[in-house]
């Protein structure tokens, strides 16, 4: 591995750290969005449902961190050669969390539409350990 190609990993591996620093926050906040939710469905309560909304804009603060760390991440594995490219998708998550109305019907989407979105972050998690794995 030429001097370039040693530089070129470690920025990848760095971008790779950030990333999986990212998605683990976003993995908590949504772990704390979906132990509110389950809370709102069971007790519900307009205070509960504030709760639940915070740690919802938690987890989507998050998860535009997450995506941009990502997206920096693939940008460097391209200078990388030999490792393939990361391919997951966090992207309409963020967005798709944006509900505000408050009934059981909402309350199980809502619900429903963070499990996918900790199902996405933990696909992610683990491509990025995969790759990370691989760089050093």
């Amino acid at each position: 591995m030429t001097a370039d190609e040693r530089r070129e990993a470690r920025e990848a591996v760095a971008a790779g750290r950030r990333a999986l620093e990212s998605l683990g926050e976003a993995a908590d906040a949504l772990d704390s969005a979906s132990n509110w939710g389950l809370f709102d469905m069971v007790l519900g309560g307009p205070l509960v449902s504030v709760f639940k909304h915070a740690r919802l804009g938690d987890a989507r603060d998050a998860l535009e961190r997450a995506r941009a760390d990502l997206y920096a991440f693939t940008r460097e594995l391209r200078d990388v050669p030999g490792i393939e490219s990361l391919r997951v998708n966090v992207g309409g998550v963020a967005s798709a969390l944006d509900v505000l109305a408050d009934n059981p019907f909402v309350d199980l989407y809502v619900q429903k539409r963070i499990s996918d979105a900790q199902e996405s972050v933990e696909a992610a998690i683990v491509a990025t350990k995969t790759i990370l794995a691989r760089l050093t």
